[in-house]
């Protein structure tokens, strides 16, 4: 990116938003190569990119973390476990309060760094939640989708986020969906109805995906808002030859239908949207971030990056 971008005065803020989920059946060589594989395409096009781990996990990649903070990119917060009982929507407060406490104390133990930024498992939050962040010097929150309403997603149909702001806000202290004054930024993950992730490019193709960027662009120019898009690093992994026919019939089975389940996680077979090759998937990526990166006016920058540079210095962002 040139100097000349940089300096826009109507500058298009880019975050690319990397959740580092626990993903036990994968190998933690395996993992830690995902990891690789994200830093690589960011580094391509000189891209600083946050990552969100989740803490019981991190330590796989104890020995990466000097790495990224070297290469300009941050680490936030990803909660504790991943699993089904931190579903942060429904949790009680004081389980919500020890598990946002464990995770952040650990991360920072493991990078030596302060963790300022979150985002919640399976994109679930509360008001309950962005207050504790609040009280746990957190600045800012990317757990909210506004206007997204998909089957792609681990938190189905959302009707907070239909109505929740498209501009990053302070979130209200009884509704995280809407504007308060509660001391945290929530910089909402870009969609459309349909989500800006990576599971939407899985879908849909370079060609689509290029398009849905150039709608968002539009509309940043017009109103300040950022430009957040969502992806993991692990669906740069291939599965085994053969291994997609059995995953298919493994999904239908009833206990993926329940309502419990379905509530936690989603639709079990929306997994096996991606391709089985990870590299086609990496390789698609490598052109979207091409094509983000074509923009003039076009920023890449971290989500605490953002917070300071756009939202705390009252810059766009912060439109009504």
């Amino acid at each position: 990116m040139t100097d000349d971008r940089r300096s826009s005065s109507s500058s298009v803020p880019v975050l690319i938003t990397w959740d580092v989920d626990p993903d036990a059946w994968i190998s933690p060589a395996k993992r830690r190569l995902a990891l690789e594989r994200a830093i690589a395409v960011c580094a391509a096009h000189n891209i600083p990119a946050t990552f969100f781990f989740t803490a019981s996990t991190a330590d796989v990649y104890r020995d990466d973390f000097d790495s990224l903070a070297a290469q300009g990119h941050e680490i936030g917060c990803h909660g504790l476990t991943h699993g089904a009982e931190e579903d942060y929507n429904r949790m009680p407060e004081a389980m919500q309060r020890d598990y946002l406490t464990r995770a952040t104390d650990h991360l920072q133990t493991l990078t030596g760094e302060r963790v300022c930024v979150f985002r919640s498992p399976r994109v679930k939050t509360s008001a309950i939640t962005l207050r504790l962040l609040a009280e746990l010097g957190y600045r800012a929150d990317s757990s909210v989708c506004s206007q997204r309403a998909d089957m792609v997603s681990s938190n189905l149909v959302n009707i907070g986020w239909l109505t929740a702001p498209r501009r990053p806000y302070r979130p209200h202290s009884d509704n995280p969906f809407r504007r308060g004054d509660v001391p945290l930024w929530e910089v909402p993950v870009s969609a459309a109805i349909l989500p800006f992730i990576s599971s939407t490019m899985a879908v849909l193709g370079v060609p689509l995906m290029k398009l849905f960027f150039n709608l968002l662009y539009a509309e940043a120019r017009l109103t300040g808002k950022p430009i957040v898009y969502l992806i993991h690093p692990t669906e740069f992994l291939s599965r085994k030859p053969g291994t997609t026919v059995r995953l298919w019939k493994a999904s239908m089975q009833r206990r993926y239908f329940t309502l419990s389940y379905l509530r936690n996680y989603g639709l079990q077979m929306r997994h096996l949207l991606r391709p089985a090759n990870g590299n086609v998937l990496y390789n698609r990526t490598e052109q979207l971030f091409a094509h983000m990166a074509s923009f003039p006016a076009v920023r890449f920058v971290t989500l605490g990056q953002y917070v300071a540079k756009y939202l705390e210095n009252g810059h766009a962002g912060t439109k009504p």
